[in-house]
């Protein structure tokens, strides 16, 4: 096996770890609610408090990455994973388990800004795109295995045992790393500055319109993920059920974003093929809040909810030039922090109040804004352009 390739395996099983350690929470919250007397506000601030150091450490964490050493910052972001998965374990307290989750999410933010880019760095052409889309499928993947591994051993053995395999999991993707990963010759640049005014004010106004697609899309995946355990539970499925059929959706959402990333790159029409996709997983998720058996919607949302990932991840390559694409991105990952993080804590409210029927509605209105939005940025770069423009995907 050829370096790259050694390298996308440890870096995309790291992703998994932090994919997995997201997830966690939500897959123990019906266990972890009665001994430390969390409601599902909290919960949604717990869930969420795990992407919200993104939007203070995604830019500098880029940097930090050209200063130290990309390889070295991610090894650091895995320990500091591990040290806040272990804190939870043994938190006996809101206060506490806010404490280690955010140490964890600390880790988590700098090793997927940084995972994005050493990938970048290690493939270009038609294998970059390969790599990328296995890239992205490393989260819901994590995610999975939070479901069908952290639950099943919290109902068995006590909630803490499944913060500690999220813990053993980064220690694992730290292991990978160090044994198979090996940056390309040209990356070696630790301790290079880094133009901070690389990118125009043209960039800067697209690229928050950019940055919407990615966040909105997000945030009613993890919506969706986070409390359909505790809808299903609440409808009377047993716990370690309810993780099942949120992990078979994961999974449909894995076949879904593969099967996105080689459509749109061939569709004439790719942000037409976007729109139907998007308007059809909300129409799934009405129907899971309506009550319908869970079964074939989740089959069904999965596979087509995953399919715009990939244009909408790509969005910013359309209009960064190359020396503004450090910068760029970590401008992208913070805005998909702030608001991934801060939405589960309204869905949290809405269930408290309305039930979780309530928080699958947050979900759909989140995706469903997607539509517009990608189209208003379709505009505003062919207006920046000056001409008539095709919806391409960056990719």
């Amino acid at each position: 096996m050829q370096q790259r390739w050694r390298s996308l395996v440890a870096l995309t099983l790291a992703r998994v770890a932090m994919g997995f350690q997201f997830q966690s929470v939500a897959a123990l919250a019906p266990l972890l609610a009665p001994d430390l007397g969390h409601d599902k506000t909290q919960l949604g601030w717990l869930i969420g408090l795990y992407l919200l150091p993104g939007a203070a450490v995604a830019l500098p964490g880029g940097l930090l990455g050209k200063r130290f050493g990309d390889t070295r910052a991610v090894l650091a972001g895995l320990v500091l994973m591990a040290a806040g998965a272990f804190g939870l374990a043994f938190a006996q307290s809101f206060a506490q388990a806010n404490a280690a989750r955010l140490v964890s999410g600390i880790g988590g933010v700098v090793l997927n800004v940084l995972v994005t880019k050493m990938v970048a760095d290690c493939f270009d052409g038609k294998e970059r795109l390969l790599a990328m889309s296995i890239m992205i499928n490393a989260w819901p993947i994590g995610v999975g295995l939070a479901l069908v591994v952290a639950a099943p051993l919290g109902a068995a053995a006590g909630w803490p045992w499944g913060f500690v395999s999220s813990a053993l999991f980064a220690a694992i993707g730290f292991v990978l790393i160090v044994a198979l990963h090996r940056a390309p010759a040209a990356q070696h640049d630790a301790g290079e500055t880094v133009d901070g005014t690389a990118m125009t004010g043209r960039e800067w106004r697209l690229l928050v319109v950019a940055s919407l697609p990615w966040l909105l899309y997000n945030a009613a995946f993890q919506i969706t993920l986070s409390f359909l355990p505790s809808f299903f539970v609440d409808s009377g499925i047993g716990i370690a059920a309810a993780g099942g059929l949120v992990a078979l959706s994961v999974a449909m959402f894995v076949v879904g974003v593969q099967a996105g990333g080689i459509l749109l790159r061939r569709a004439r029409h790719p942000d037409r093929i976007c729109h139907v996709a998007v308007v059809a997983w909300c129409a799934t998720l009405g129907l899971l809040a309506a009550g319908n058996a869970p079964l074939p919607w989740l089959v069904v949302g999965g596979v087509l909810g995953g399919l715009p990932a990939a244009a909408f991840v790509s969005l910013p390559a359309e209009l960064l030039r190359p020396q503004s694409r450090n910068v760029g991105m970590g401008v992208f990952y913070t805005l998909y922090y702030l608001g991934c993080a801060l939405l589960p804590t309204l869905a949290g409210l809405l269930y408290d109040r309305s039930g979780g029927a309530a928080a699958l509605a947050l979900a759909a209105a989140l995706a469903l804004l997607c539509v517009p939005v990608l189209w208003a940025f379709r505009r505003a770069l062919a207006s920046a352009a000056g001409a008539p423009q095709r919806d391409p995907l960056g990719i």
